[in-house]
C-alpha cells in the first residue's frame, strides 16, 4: 500500500472539533450551610449539611432536622435560601415561636438569619447557621495530656508532700510531733485535691464533654506547690531581710497566685475565651482582696494579715544588720504608742457595748 493509500490526520480528527462534542463542564456545587445544634450554650451537639431548599426542622419524622425536645413542634420552622449568601426563617409553630435575638417571632412571621447568629426554638433547643461558602476556622491544636506532664504533676506531688513534711517539722514544739502530725496532714491535703479536681472534671464533663482529669490534677498540684513556695520565699525573705510587708501581706500573693491556678481550671473546663475569662477572675479577685482588707481593718485594726515573725525561723538565715539596744528602745516608742491607742479603742468599744445594753 502506498503512503497515498492512507488519509491525512486532519481528515480523522479535525483541527477544531464541535462544540457539542467537547466534554460537558463539572456542575457547580450548590451553595449549602450547616445547621449546628448547640447544646449547654457552647458544647456542639450536631451539624447537619443542608443543599436542598426550604428545610424544615420539627418533631415529625418528615423533617429534614428531626427534635426529640418536647417543646418543639411537629413542623417548627422552615428554612428558605432564596439567593447566595441570605436565609429566611418562617415560622411554623403557633406555641412556641422562635427567639431571635432579643426578638420573639410567632406563627407565620418570617425574618432574615444571618450566618453565625443564633436562633432559640422551644424551651432553650438553640441553633447556629454557618454557610459552606464562608472560610473555616483554623484547626485547633488537640493536646492530650502528655507523658511530660504527668512527670511535672508528679513531681509536683512529690514535692508537695516534702514541703508539708518541712512546714510541720518547723511548727513541731515537742519530739515525735513530725510522726504523729504528717500522716493526718497529707491525708487531708491529699483528699481535698482529689475533691477539688473531681469537681473541675465534672464542670468539664458538663461544659467540653471532656472530663479532663488528668489535667486538672496537674493544674491543682503544680498551683498548690507554686502557692507553698511563694509562702516560704515571702516567709524566709521578711525574716532574713527584715521586711515585715512581705509577711504581713503574702496571703495576698496567695490570693492573687489561686486566682491564676483558677483561671487555669476554667480555661481547660469551659469554652469561654482566654480575655472573657481572666476580665471576670481579675474583677472578682479585686472584690475578694477588697473585701479581705476591710475585714482585716475592722476586725483588727490592721490590713496586714500575719504579724511579723509570728514565725519563728533559725537565726542563722538572718541576713539584715544587727540594731542595737539603743535603737531598738527608740522603736519601742511608737509601738507603745500604738498599743495605747489600740487598747483605748477596744476600751471605747466595750464602753459602747455596755451602754447600748442599757433599757
Amino acid at each position: 500500500m502506498s503512503h497515498q493509500d492512507y488519509p491525512e490526520l486532519t481528515d480523522i480528527a479535525p483541527e477544531h472539533e464541535d462544540a457539542s462534542l467537547q466534554a460537558p463542564a463539572p456542575a457547580q456545587e450548590p451553595e449549602g450551610a450547616v445547621l449546628e445544634l448547640v447544646e449547654r450554650g457552647h458544647r456542639l451537639a450536631m451539624a447537619l449539611p443542608v443543599f436542598a431548599w426550604p428545610c424544615t426542622i420539627g418533631r415529625a419524622a418528615t423533617n429534614d432536622l428531626v427534635l426529640t425536645d418536647p417543646s418543639i413542634g411537629p413542623s417548627h420552622v422552615r428554612l428558605h435560601h432564596p439567593h447566595a449568601g441570605h436565609y429566611e426563617v418562617e415560622v411554623l409553630d403557633s406555641t412556641n415561636g422562635v427567639w431571635h435575638g432579643r426578638r420573639h417571632y410567632q406563627a407565620g412571621e418570617r425574618f432574615a438569619w444571618q450566618p453565625g447568629q443564633r436562633l432559640t426554638l422551644g424551651r432553650g433547643v438553640q441553633l447556629n447557621l454557618r454557610s459552606t461558602a464562608q472560610p473555616l476556622a483554623a484547626t485547633q491544636r488537640w493536646r492530650p495530656f502528655s507523658r511530660s506532664q504527668g512527670l511535672l504533676t508528679g513531681f509536683a506531688l512529690v514535692l508537695l508532700v516534702l514541703l508539708s513534711a518541712w512546714t510541720t517539722w518547723l511548727g513541731a514544739t515537742e519530739t515525735g510531733a513530725l510522726a504523729r502530725q504528717l500522716p493526718a496532714i497529707l491525708l487531708w491535703m491529699l483528699g481535698g485535691l482529689l475533691v477539688w479536681t473531681l469537681g473541675w472534671s465534672m464542670m468539664g464533663k458538663l461544659f467540653t464533654g471532656v472530663t479532663g482529669f488528668w489535667r486538672h490534677v496537674g493544674i491543682a498540684s503544680v498551683g498548690m506547690v507554686a502557692m507553698a513556695l511563694l509562702d516560704v520565699l515571702l516567709s524566709v525573705t521578711g525574716f532574713a531581710m527584715s521586711w515585715p510587708l512581705l509577711s504581713r501581706f503574702a496571703s495576698l500573693a496567695s490570693f492573687t497566685l489561686m486566682a491564676v491556678v483558677i483561671w487555669f481550671h476554667l480555661r481547660a473546663a469551659t469554652l469561654v475565651s482566654a480575655r472573657t475569662l481572666a476580665l471576670a477572675v481579675g474583677g472578682l479577685l479585686v472584690l475578694g482582696i477588697g473585701a479581705k482588707l476591710g475585714l482585716q481593718w475592722q476586725t483588727q485594726k490592721r490590713l496586714g494579715d500575719n504579724l511579723y515573725m509570728s514565725t519563728m525561723l533559725p537565726p542563722q538565715w538572718r541576713l539584715a544588720p544587727t540594731t542595737s539596744v539603743d535603737q531598738f528602745m527608740q522603736g519601742t516608742d511608737s509601738m507603745r504608742e500604738q498599743l495605747q491607742n489600740r487598747s483605748q479603742l477596744e476600751k471605747d468599744d466595750d464602753e459602747e457595748g455596755d451602754d447600748s445594753g442599757l433599757d
